[in-house]
């Protein structure tokens, strides 16, 4: 387990929100640590889908603190990404990541971390058990599956620690959310403010 600082989300309501999930995560891989081989893998899907889920809570929120945020301004963003992210209606977990990626606001260098994102986007729309989609193999035991459960823990560590480290708050409107304990061992370094 290690902390993120939250000093990057806008919303206090989210930020609680997250909070929870992450106590129901860590639950479940307390759970995970205690159960059988065939027993791990009737947690995967509630993990993939709670971490995606996560994500797009981060997202959502960081595109609410641009368009309405005016007066305080987002730190490593320019005049142009900002009035472009405001010119178009950007609401859904895809528009998110579309737009993410449009505009590098996790780096241009890692191109397929957006990739990652989107097809965890997909993971997570098969909740629908029905997969009508036909996205990833039809059987959700395959589907959902270790490799996938750690690409989606690697996606929200980036993510978060990219929000932390370009995108904070000031300090006179942050301390309001307390810090993500995320309940696995770190992947990535930290990434540093610019």
């Amino acid at each position: 387990m290690f902390a993120i600082k939250s000093d990057f989300i806008c919303i206090f309501k989210i930020g609680d929100n997250i909070i929870h999930n992450l106590k129901i995560l860590k639950f479940l891989y307390t759970t995970e640590s205690n159960c059988t081989a065939e027993e791990k893998l009737l947690l995967y899907k509630p993990i993939i889908v709670t971490i995606a889920s996560i994500c797009e809570a981060i997202l959502y929120d960081f595109y609410v603190r641009i368009n309405d945020n005016t007066k305080e301004g987002i730190s490593n963003l320019t005049k142009i990404i900002i009035d472009r992210i405001r010119s178009k209606k950007i609401d859904e977990f895809e528009k998110y990541i579309v737009s993410a990626r449009k505009n590098e606001l996790f780096g241009f260098k890692d191109l397929l971390f957006y990739t990652e994102l989107d097809d965890l986007r997909k993971l997570r729309n098969r909740i629908h058990i029905q997969n009508r989609k036909k996205d990833f193999e039809p059987d959700e035991i395959v589907a959902f599956n270790y490799e996938r459960k750690i690409t989606a823990e690697r996606i929200l560590e980036q993510m978060m620690k990219t929000m932390a480290g370009k995108y904070s708050r000031p300090y006179s409107v942050t301390g309001y959310v307390e810090n993500f304990i995320l309940p696995w061992d770190e992947h990535l370094p930290t990434i540093e403010r610019n």
